[in-house]
């Protein structure tokens, strides 16, 4: 971006120079600028006030914020030293005022691109400005070099080695730092060849100027070209669409305080068009987004009004682009003995495809699929019955699980959705599908499935987060294609596809490009045409970590010192946030919002794990289970004992270890696991009755974690860390699964993560060893990977921290008094030294994209600090605080509260973010 304004400031140096100016006036037959933009050219922004457009972003927040790139920064800097040479007196304003300026975007290498810059020249009037400017520069070694009859100059700056070149052309200023570019432009005006506003000539028939920051004109032509050079070469349909998408349009480019807005026309192809097979569709708004998860990357959104003549066009598309695809879809349709196209009749006129973040290091991206139904029953039935046929086929069983009382089906049909919806629906190695209201849902990675079940039943959704909400009722609301970005869960999946050049440069520039939040792709047929909306969202998301202090919420004190950490639950009445806590006395308290203490409860003993809030009566209302190291409590939310409880297991002089509560479909049926410090193992069923083999199953050794419980292709598996370096995983009923235990020759502590793939083989227990080797064993009982990480000294700790969701992980090496955090890679995020050497509680919180928070507790000096990811204290001053702390993040109001304990004080906290 440098270039194209380092280009401003020579071209006034360059016309200083006074050189035939006369000449190419009167002498030669004058052109207009446009004529000169050969066809290769992707873009031209074109403005007739440059000085007012600069003038008018000075204040805008996202101007400001890109002052923090030095190439934007430089900029500024260039162009406020080229107004003070010329006076400060508007003369600069009057070189450019009226006299459109063009500067074009061009590939110059397989990576790399670069800016020709065009100004027709007017009159002579400009030359004393001019004059008065080229007398301040001495800095430019100057030469000249004859091209095609055309004499082209070259400026070299002797501070950045960089050469500029241009050539005076028919009436007109042509210059650029790539030499090549200059060339391009003076052999395709002697070959007489089309140039860009030739090669996408509708566009200018519509094309009138408008008082905004300028025109931008794409020649979509040339789209596949410009991206491959940013991104990998494995993209080849991307390409392909991106090739074939259109052929130019016209944009109107403006900024609204936080917003950037491009607004206009976009003109298909005559032939071959991907636009073109929304022809004669009645568009629409988004209706889906309460089905996408709040981890969705990307969202292309389709609206039509006919499916099947949609789908018909979108094929006859793909099939002159490759032949062969067509033929493909044909053979499987025959092996399958089905009719793509009756899937199309139950289509109500709306699909979308979602990509989501992910923090694994995945072959295929995690991709969920929407198909809106007209009738449930018939597009279930189609689904239900074609993947039947393919089980058989296949001479496989039915693959098939109940999960939170949905049903999900595997298609065994390798990138079905290719077939059914077109190419850019590929990436299905595997085909999950589930059915949701009136909803067809498919998805490559049956987790992603079930995280989608959760995340609805949470309310963890665009539709249900305020920003992504706002954010769609601000765009387009009659479209037919729609890409959506949010931009911060982007980040990873862009880095990925970005080639080794472009990738070091965005991770450079990571802030403020992450500031950038939502973007908006829209495209409405309108007759020949369609409308085009472009919109980009900004703020800060950068997470504040210029505190002094936190604002108190409330504090509560109690007649005795806490020794809990605070256990945040919430209200089933009120959807409201409450807190237990246990006092040295045992007592457990519940606390209000407003401090209020609801009631207390003696406990007779310390709580051990977490508490745990369940729908015992499965009426959704909610109650509490833990257990204390004497007995197991289920509590209503008066604090009233259920039935049966509170319950002891084993023998009383035996503590209890660890405490989890197992649902194993999400069905609300639940299982209680009390695991013994002797490593005897207890599983009953709700109401405390113990199940078949586990009254107890003994481990015949010391647990190293909490049991856990994960389910894999309708399989259940029970996973027992043990610390002699014994890797237990079982069945339900406590039968020892194949090739398991799995010793892994070093000793074990409380580190236990899942990596859930499609299958046994792909499913992956991750741990890490008190020696500092990071383990992952698949579920086929296989040692898949084994990593040495760096240990400075055998009293080096190790820890896998999760996050809140156990949806992600990262880990934390203690080395005496000082505390590393690493990506899973093993990658540095930062380190940090503390007074004390005794070993740290970590916590990790994603509270939104970009907002990742880092509690490290110092239980000794009973302080907690919190850390950006990249390692920025956030407060000043640490929070006093005897344990972990719990954090919970307001969307609404982009604010944090953090809940802890100090002596007989519970406090909650709050910032902004």
């Amino acid at each position: 971006m440098r270039r194209i304004f380092i280009i401003l400031f020579l071209f006034i140096l360059i016309l200083a120079s006074g050189y035939g100016i006369y000449y190419y006036w009167d002498k030669q037959k004058s052109l207009d600028a446009w004529s000169l933009v050969p066809e290769n050219t992707f873009l031209v922004y074109e403005n007739k006030n440059l000085v007012g457009a600069w003038n008018s972003i000075q204040e805008n927040p996202i101007w400001k914020d890109l002052q923090n790139i030095e190439y934007f920064s430089s900029l500024k800097n260039n162009f406020e030293a080229l107004d003070s040479l010329s006076g400060n007196s508007g003369m600069l304003d009057e070189v450019f005022r009226n006299n459109h300026l063009l500067i074009g975007m061009s590939v110059i290498a397989n990576d790399d691109f670069d800016f020709v810059f065009y100004q027709t020249l007017k009159n002579t009037e400009q030359i004393e400005v001019i004059k008065k400017i080229e007398s301040k520069f001495d800095e430019f070694e100057k030469s000249e070099r004859v091209y095609n009859k055309n004499t082209i100059y070259e400026l070299k700056s002797e501070k950045s080695e960089k050469t500029f070149s241009y050539v005076l052309l028919r009436g007109n200023f042509v210059g650029s730092f790539s030499p090549v570019l200059v060339e391009d432009v003076i052999r395709n005006l002697e070959k007489d060849e089309d140039n860009f506003k030739e090669s996408i000539e509708e566009v200018f028939k519509i094309a009138n100027f408008q008082d905004d920051l300028g025109n931008l004109y794409i020649n979509f032509n040339r789209l596949d070209k410009i991206v491959k050079t940013f991104t990998k070469s494995n993209q080849s349909i991307l390409f392909n669409i991106l090739a074939q998408f259109s052929e130019g349009a016209f944009l109107d480019l403006f900024l609204d305080g936080d917003d950037l807005y491009l607004n206009g026309f976009t003109f298909p192809h005559d032939s071959i068009s991907y636009l073109n097979t929304y022809t004669n569709q009645e568009g629409g708004d988004i209706t889906l987004e309460n089905y996408l998860p709040s981890k969705t990357a990307v969202v292309l959104h389709e609206r039509f009004s006919d499916a099947k003549a949609f789908q018909d066009e979108k094929f006859k598309f793909w099939n002159k682009i490759d032949a062969k695809f067509g033929q493909k879809r044909n053979l499987l349709a025959e092996q399958y003995d089905t009719d793509f196209r009756g899937f199309h009749e139950f289509m109500a006129g709306e699909n979308a495809q979602a990509i989501l973040n992910s923090n694994q290091n995945l072959e295929e991206n995690n991709k969920l699929i929407f198909i809106k139904m007209n009738d449930k029953n018939e597009g279930l039935n189609k689904f239900n019955r074609l993947a039947e046929e393919a089980a058989q086929l296949n001479q496989d069983t039915l693959y098939y699980e109940f999960y939170a009382e949905n049903e999900i089906r595997e298609l065994v049909i390798e990138e079905f959705p290719y077939y059914l919806l077109g190419k850019n629906f590929k990436g299905f190695s595997h085909t999950f599908f589930t059915s949701i209201d009136n909803v067809m849902i498919i998805s490559n990675d049956i987790q992603s499935l079930k995280e989608l079940i959760l995340d609805m039943e949470t309310e963890n959704t665009w539709g249900k987060s305020i920003k992504e909400n706002q954010f769609l009722e601000s765009t387009l609301q009659e479209s037919n294609l729609n890409v959506f970005i949010n931009l911060p869960q982007a980040w990873s999946l862009l880095l990925n596809s970005l080639n080794d050049k472009w990738r070091k440069n965005f991770r450079e520039n990571e802030f403020p490009i992450k500031n950038f939040d939502m973007l908006a792709i829209q495209f409405s047929h309108e007759n020949d045409r369609y409308y085009s909306n472009v919109e980009l969202t900004h703020s800060d998301n950068k997470v504040n970590n210029e505190m002094k202090h936190f604002d108190e919420v409330m504090q509560v004190e109690l007649d005795a010192p806490i020794i809990s950490k605070p256990y945040v639950v919430k209200n089933h009445n009120t959807g409201l946030f409450e807190t237990l806590v246990q006092d040295s006395a045992l007592n457990l308290h519940l606390i209000s919002t407003n401090g209020d203490v609801i009631w207390t409860e003696p406990l007779g003993a310390p709580i051990i794990g977490d508490v745990f809030q369940i729908d015992y009566y499965q009426n959704n209302k909610l109650q509490y289970a833990f257990a204390t190291t004497e007995k197991v409590f289920l509590l209503d939310r008066n604090g009233i004992a259920l039935e049966y409880f509170p319950k002891s297991y084993g023998e009383p002089n035996i503590e209890n270890q660890y405490f989890n509560v197992i649902d194993y479909d999400k069905s609300r049926t639940y299982r209680l696991l009390i695991a013994k410090e002797n490593g005897d193992i207890y599983l009953t069923s709700k109401y405390g009755d113990m199940l078949g083999d586990w009254n107890p199953l003994k481990m015949k050794d010391k647990i190293a974690a909490k049991p856990e419980h994960i389910r894999i292709r309708s399989k259940d598996f029970m996973v027992v860390l043990q610390e002699n370096g014994l890797v237990k995983v079982m069945s339900r009923n406590g039968e020892m699964k194949p090739n398991f235990p799995v010793n892994i020759n070093d000793r074990l502590s409380n580190n236990l993560f899942f990596e859930i793939g499609n299958s046994f083989e792909s499913s992956h227990l991750v741990t890490i060893t008190n020696g500092g080797a990071l383990a992952k064993i698949s579920f086929t009982g296989k040692i898949k990977e084994k990593e040495q990480l760096y240990m400075p000294n055998k009293e080096t700790l190790f820890k896998i921290v999760k996050n809140t969701s156990n949806r992600s992980y990262i880990l934390a090496r203690q080395d005496l008094s000082r505390v590393s955090l690493l990506q899973p890679s093993g990658e540095m995020m930062f380190e940090k030294d503390y007074i004390n050497q005794e070993e740290m509680e970590i916590q990790y919180y994603e509270l939104a994209p970009n907002k990742e928070i880092i509690a490290v507790t110092d239980k000794k000096q009973a302080f907690t600090y919190l850390y950006t990811s990249e390692g920025q204290l956030i407060n000043q001053q640490p929070i006093e605080s005897i344990d972990e702390i719990a954090l919970i993040y307001y969307n609404k109001d982009n604010e944090v509260h953090v809940y802890k304990c100090h002596g007989n004080k519970f406090s909650i906290l709050k910032f902004k973010i």
